[in-house]
């Protein structure tokens, strides 16, 4: 009987040494996420999303609809380090993802989150950081309620508490890597939120090109554009 009992200590403190504390999880993921702030033909703000790295060279990973419609973007990292988008390496309106690069030329590596390799099941805890009605840099939990399909593809339901300015932010497993991007919430519910599911491979289903198709004029060559108000 005291084995039994030495041997299921031994157990949970495995279990509970692999589980990683929501302080940890904030401290080693924060430093890789960043709100994107949008601007108009006229150099005005238009809009305001959320997103993530997930390339030390400054490639990351936001919602479609964050950039759309829009003709510049700027990046800002939580130490305040602010970055103008360069260019939209792949998107896809339908799954409502988009991959961009930043303007680097002092070569920086910037933090990265990386990919889960398992889904979470459902009432497993998630996390997510992001930049709520503009406030940037917002730590919000939750459980999985359900996974679900709709023209997104695959989606998860989550219990996180998202407001508009949290579109395109990470959404977190228990270990701190990323299954899925914030995309929108449902009207009148109350924490009715979902993502659209991601691995490390999400950018195979994506296009190089549709986002230029859709907006020419995004970051596009004009020598008299100022940006009013930047952040």
């Amino acid at each position: 009987k005291k084995n039994v009992i030495v041997f299921c200590v031994a157990i949970l403190s495995t279990f509970t040494a692999c589980q990683k504390s929501l302080q940890q999880i904030i401290t080693e993921t924060e430093p890789a996420t960043c709100t994107i702030y949008t601007y108009d033909e006229y150099g005005s703000p238009s809009g305001s999303g959320s997103g993530f790295f997930i390339e030390s060279n400054g490639v990351g990973v936001t919602n479609w609809h964050v950039l759309d419609k829009s003709i510049k973007a700027i990046v800002k990292m939580p130490n305040g380090n602010q970055y103008e988008i360069d260019s939209v390496l792949s998107a896809s309106q339908k799954k409502d993802l988009l991959v961009f690069k930043i303007k680097n030329p002092d070569n920086i590596l910037f933090p990265t989150l990386a990919f889960c390799t398992e889904k979470p099941t459902k009432g497993e805890a998630v996390y997510n950081i992001s930049a709520p009605l503009g406030l940037e840099s917002s730590i919000s939990e939750g459980i999985i309620a359900s996974y679900r399909e709709n023209a997104h593809g695959e989606l998860v339901q989550v219990t996180s508490p998202l407001s508009p300015g949290s579109s395109g932010s990470p959404l977190l497993d228990t270990k701190g890597k990323v299954f899925a991007v914030t995309s929108f919430k449902r009207k009148g519910g109350e924490n009715v939120s979902y993502g659209v599911i991601v691995d490390k491979d999400f950018r195979n289903q994506l296009d190089k090109k549709e986002l230029y198709k859709k907006n020419r004029n995004f970051n596009s060559d004009r020598s008299d554009y100022v940006l009013l108000n930047l952040m």
